[in-house]
């Protein structure tokens, strides 16, 4: 049973509304509450202000009872010592009565005089922060009872708008329906009859409560929430003013229905978004308020999708990323799942049992940019290296920068050379064995001299290779069954590059030896004879040293790279070569089954 919003207010509070506003038998509107609230607020308004007022006065007053303090401490000490040397004249002149001691008693009698004085201001300026002080006290006290006013004003209005839904939920109404239907060639006349008008009846059902939810005066908020709680809408009566087959094929009612809601005692509260406790008494705790309420099974929904760092929202509620499990009450819910460069997944789901939803997610088709970054996911989950885009144009390469080229599309190329860590993913899932392992020989620079070292290969260098340190000892043909095992993991196009993309994502545009300018900076790379912890020693991890303005890493020294030359041409320079032979257009030749522990390789990724 719903109790009377007057009943609720004067158990509330018969205090909060003043005999001029409502009258006392009398439920007020929201309006009417709204404009309490509105004066409430500029009470509060004024209030503040006058209390940050009286603040400031505190703060002045406080201040100059310090300062008269700190005046009266200094008086008292002159005083203290006029009288020390008042009572010091008066002893010489006892033994001496030609002393003079007017002038002594002079000092003594005005520092006495400026004590008293400022004694006087002393007492005054703390009764004038004592007074000060108090004032401060009503006023936040005055702050206080309208803050508390204008949340038991806030409480009064819900309680007002939970009425006025109910008493606008409670008409009921005749709706005029015309329902067209495509009967089955097998049913008799009156079966058709009969489904079409239980169909008409499901049409008035709805047309009734989208009706009656759009004339409530916040019908933005209710129908918002409909889902929530039921109406448990009734036909009343109704009667039908023509059915019958109208074109041979297809059998049309037009009826008149007449319908009522009977929503349950929380129902409005549901449909407004506010807390249960404002469609009952203030201090019912009753355990039987709700029995009405219908119970509503809960289900699990799993949602997961083919991109990581997403957000999933479920009836406009963020539940993190995927993969995620809610649990939901049967029915429809609105799923939407977002990712910033990604079309987003939007989908109203009817939900009658655990479900399990899987999401794909589609790239946005946005504008390439030169060094935008990327990386595709393998079937294992891990990511691809990472790809940096270059654009198609004409650039400059070649020594002195003085062949022009032009190119023709665009491609991401490896923001490093592949990593140890990364080709051992490829070998763990392959069982690959490299051309060094097979001839069980890798070369190497020995006292000058090109070497091939036994039992040397990609694991085993010659040198200790943190994870993240370029993969070495990789021959042309094993670079070559790198990026196929890629390709075929991810479903997009991997290669090596060619020697005028190398060269051209390597410049980045200058047109200078290296990146940064025509002449070697030592603590740029890792070449020999370059001051760095590694020249001479070993490789370096790939990110040791900055990145060129595309953000690609070690095309200047480190490891020689593999291009798809069927000449052997590696590009960028070593770990133990001149920094000259790092330069952006020079070369080394290599068979290619042939591999070093100074050559590596970096991959390209084409892009349509």
């Amino acid at each position: 049973m719903r109790t009377s919003l007057s009943t609720l207010l004067l158990a509330l509070s018969p205090c909060l509304m003043s005999t001029t506003a409502f009258a006392e038998d009398t439920a007020p509107s929201v309006v009417a509450i709204d404009d309490q609230l509105f004066t409430k607020h500029t009470e509060l308004k004024e209030a503040r202000k006058a209390l940050n007022e009286q603040e400031t006065t505190v703060s002045r007053l406080t201040t100059e009872l310090e300062k008269t303090n700190s005046i009266s401490a200094e008086l008292s000490d002159k005083f203290a010592a006029a009288k020390k040397q008042l009572d010091s004249d008066y002893k010489r002149m006892i033994d001496d009565p030609s002393v003079d001691i007017a002038t002594t008693q002079a000092v003594y009698q005005g520092a006495w005089n400026a004590l008293k004085t400022s004694q006087s201001d002393k007492l005054s300026a703390a009764q004038s922060l004592e007074e000060g002080q108090l004032e401060l006290t009503k006023r936040k006290a005055a702050v206080t009872a309208l803050e508390q006013t204008i949340a038991e004003f806030d409480e009064v209005k819900i309680r007002a708008r939970v009425a006025r839904l109910n008493d606008e939920l409670e008409p009921a109404k005749q709706v005029n329906v015309s329902f067209t239907n495509r009967c089955q060639a097998n049913m008799t006349l009156s079966q058709c009859d009969g489904q079409t008008k239980e169909l008409a009846l499901q049409k008035a059902v709805k047309q009734f409560q989208s009706e009656l939810l759009a004339q409530t005066t916040e019908s933005e908020v209710v129908v918002a929430n409909a889902n929530k709680t039921p109406l448990n809408i009734h036909v009343l009566r109704h009667t039908t003013s023509q059915s019958g087959f109208y074109d041979g094929e297809r059998y049309r009612a037009i009826m008149d229905v007449e319908l009522e809601a009977r929503p349950n005692d929380t129902a409005a509260c549901h449909l407004l978004g506010v807390d249960k406790q404002y469609c009952f008494a203030p201090g019912y705790t009753s355990g039987d308020q709700f029995d009405n309420e219908k119970e509503i099974a809960w289900v699990t929904l799993s949602v997961r999708s083919n991109q990581y760092n997403d957000k999933v929202f479920v009836d406009g509620v963020a539940y993190g990323s995927t993969p995620v499990e809610v649990m939901l009450p049967v029915g429809q819910h609105h799923i939407q799942i977002h990712k910033d460069g990604y079309n987003s997944f939007d989908q109203n789901l009817t939900i009658k049992s655990d479900h399990n939803l899987k999401a794909v997610l589609k790239q946005k088709a946005n504008p390439l940019r030169a060094g935008d970054r990327f990386a595709d996911r393998l079937k294992t989950g891990n990511k691809a290296p990472q790809v940096v885009t270059v654009l198609p144009g004409r650039y400059l390469i070649g020594e002195h920068a003085s062949d022009q080229v032009t190119l023709d599309h665009a491609f991401g190329m490896g923001a490093t050379p592949i990593t140890v860590s990364q080709f051992e993913q490829f070998v763990a899932q392959t069982d690959y064995q490299t051309d060094s392992e097979l001839k069980n020989t890798c070369t190497a620079i020995v006292a000058g001299e090109v070497t091939a070292v036994e039992k040397s290969y990609w694991r085993n260098p010659g040198f200790k290779q943190s994870p993240h340190a370029p993969v070495v000892c990789i021959s042309q043909n094993d670079a070559q069954a790198y990026v196929k095992w890629l390709s075929q993991q991810t479903g997009a196009h991997y290669r090596l590059p060619s020697e005028d993309e190398w060269e051209i994502a390597a410049r980045a545009g200058s047109q200078a030896n290296y990146w940064w300018g025509n002449n070697f900076l030592a603590g740029n790379a890792n070449t020999g004879w370059s001051s760095s912890p590694w020249s001479n020693v070993s490789t370096s991890p790939v990110t040791a040293f900055k990145a060129n303005p595309l953000g690609i890493y070690d095309t200047v020294g480190n490891v020689w790279q593999w291009t798809d030359s069927s000449q052997g041409i590696t590009k960028g320079g070593a770990w133990n070569f001149s920094p000259s032979k790092a330069v952006a257009h020079e070369r080394l030749y290599l068979s290619s089954s042939s591999s070093a522990n100074y050559v590596g390789f970096r991959v390209v990724r084409d892009i349509n």
